[in-house]
């Protein structure tokens, strides 16, 4: 009897248990819906453009870019610009995801560059033997040798300075009656480089002087030596080479990159392994205006005081510059870590503000100068906005994973929109959804492309890149309002690609360019007016010549049945048949 009820009771617990259990997880989880349920209830509606799901409003209406009706947006990220994606914000947080906000900033960076003392060769100095003659002494007889202006170098024993003398001394002896000979002997020993004290001190001695003493020209080293003892040297020949130390030349080799950043008179500062701790500085004063064609490299230099000669030719050299761009106005730059760079594309994620879950948006950025830790963006994004500077590579894994735009697929989504286009250009006229005013201004713009077809006939180039402009405002007045439905959407799609090509032809510098890109307008033409089509009064000939655009074939527009070829003018004027009567 007790063991009945024993098990009667357990059952009885578990009973109850399971009640609570039951309440705790779907009780709780039905008030949570219910909750849920209201809250979407009073949630306002989003209204997006099928063709530009950026635009997105609280109320129905038209879209303000291209006019068509707007429809409820999907929720999650249906409905999005394909450009965007969405990411929860517990993703957000577990991915560390961060973001910069743009700035303007001047375009500086340090610039390392590495290099070596050298010789001033404006410092140099080679020492003459200004008389021929035998060298009986050399007081200089190694390299590295310092020598100070005016010290003895050399003494030299010349049988020419011998005679020299003996001539004057004669000519001394009849200076009363022959000044002129004592002048010419006085100014011959000069021309030996005698200097007067010399020539006072041969004159108050009366003897004549066998050895004479070659003197430093300039304080300096030894750098080379080219006579010893006993050498034999003739005028002019030189005996030693020296240098001036205590100005020196800091040359360093700067790379193309660094060399837009480089300017004359922008300050170095420089170490020496000699002198740990110890900086030195100099300013730019010469930059090499060629490359050295093996290492790439142009040389930079500067002028040092070599105070207590601590400085030696060929120490190497550690420099670093601050150095700025030559731009009048602070640059944007973003962070190196914001951009993905592909090569030939570089790309940001730019923060999309005022969405309910954090929103990014891909954008393509053109880059400026590299800086130490930042790019300098020319185009692609506004000051204010924020990129994502830290977990930039998982927001473009997640937008490869949803089928967005990413760093390795930028076209990725485009393949719907494609098709969709690829077949509208094959399908019918539009039986439906083109209003008369849209065909009218539609006709405006194919009288303004007749003109431009008939000067192309004249190869008048002056006149048709005039009429061109006018055609391009043509074109720009054609309202998208007009149309509707199907139609709409082709029109959005095939104007873009029509003003694509005209602005080409705006922006060409000769008639053979623009005669080239007028094979595209004449066919984006002739599709849009096959399937818009234009009042009944206007009349259309597609004309078709095979061996324009270099014998791939080209067709044009026409209001006559009269063959007049714009693509060769006046050479090939009758080249051509009448292919078909649109209307």
């Amino acid at each position: 009897m007790n063991q009945y009820i024993k098990s009667y009771s357990s059952l009885v617990v578990m009973f109850v248990t399971g009640l609570f259990c039951g309440w705790l997880f779907f009780g709780g989880e039905t008030s949570s819906e219910g909750h849920e349920n209201h809250q979407h209830d009073t949630k306002e509606e989003v209204w997006t453009c099928s063709m530009h799901p950026q635009i997105r409003q609280n109320e129905p209406g038209d879209c303000p870019i291209c006019g068509m009706e707007l429809i409820p947006a999907s929720s999650g990220n249906e409905g999005q610009d394909l450009a965007h994606i969405s990411l929860s914000k517990s993703a957000v947080a577990l991915a560390n995801i961060q973001t910069t906000k743009v700035v303007k900033s001047e375009a500086e960076k340090e610039l390392l560059m590495q290099g070596k003392i050298a010789v001033d060769e404006r410092r140099t100095y080679s020492q003459a033997s200004h008389i021929s003659g035998r060298i009986e002494k050399s007081y200089v007889n190694y390299l590295g040798e310092r020598v100070r202006k005016g010290q003895k170098l050399a003494t030299i024993y010349s049988p020419q300075l011998v005679t020299a003398q003996r001539e004057y001394f004669e000519a001394k002896k009849v200076k009363d009656s022959n000044p002129q000979l004592l002048r010419a002997a006085k100014e011959k020993l000069r021309l030996w480089k005698l200097s007067e004290d010399q020539i006072k001190k041969i004159d108050q001695s009366g003897k004549v002087m066998t050895e004479f003493d070659i003197r430093a020209d300039i304080s300096g080293v030894i750098t080379k030596l080219n006579v010893v003892e006993g050498d034999h040297v003739m005028e002019g020949q030189i005996m030693y080479d020296l240098a001036d130390l205590s100005r020196l030349w800091v040359k360093f080799d700067a790379y193309e990159s660094d060399l837009a950043w480089l300017n004359i008179g922008d300050e170095i500062e420089f170490s020496v392994s000699s002198y740990p701790g110890q900086k030195f500085t100099t300013k730019i004063s010469f930059i090499d205006p060629f490359i050295d064609p093996k290492t790439r490299v142009a040389s930079v230099r500067g002028n040092v005081i070599n105070a207590k000669n601590k400085l030696k030719p060929e120490m190497f050299v550690s420099g670093k510059v601050n150095a700025k761009l030559p731009v009048n106005d602070d640059v944007i730059v973003v962070p190196k870590s914001a951009v993905l760079w592909t090569g030939p594309r570089s790309i940001v994620y730019v923060k999309v503000e005022g969405e309910a879950e954090p929103t990014f948006e891909m954008r393509e950025v053109t880059l400026g100068a590299s800086l130490a830790n930042a790019y300098v963006i020319n185009e692609g994004v506004n000051i204010g906005e924020s990129v994502v500077t830290q977990g930039t590579y998982t927001v473009d894994a997640a937008a490869q994973l949803k089928g967005k735009p990413s760093m390795i697929a930028p076209h990725k989504g485009d393949e719907q929109t494609q098709n969709m286009s690829a077949g509208m250009l094959h399908h019918q006229k539009f039986e439906d959804g083109v209003s008369e005013n849209f065909k009218q201004q539609l006709q405006k713009a194919y009288r303004s492309y007749l003109l431009v077809k008939d000067a192309f006939v004249s190869s008048d180039d002056d006149k048709a890149k005039e009429l061109i402009t006018d055609f391009n405002n043509a074109v720009a007045e054609v309202s998208m309002k007009g149309v509707k439905g199907d139609a709409h959407m082709y029109w959005m799609m095939a104007s873009k690609e029509l003003k694509s090509n005209v602005q080409e032809m705006i922006k060409a510098d000769n008639i053979d360019t623009r005669r080239r890109y007028f094979v595209d307008v004449s066919k984006e033409l002739s599709n849009m007016v096959s399937r818009f089509g234009l009042p009944e009064s206007e009349q259309v000939f597609l004309l078709y010549c095979p061996m324009a655009n270099h014998d791939k074939g080209a067709s044009w527009l026409s209001n006559t049945k009269e063959v007049l070829n714009p693509y060769y003018g006046d050479m090939m004027l009758k080249c051509g048949e009448v292919q078909q009567k649109i209307q």
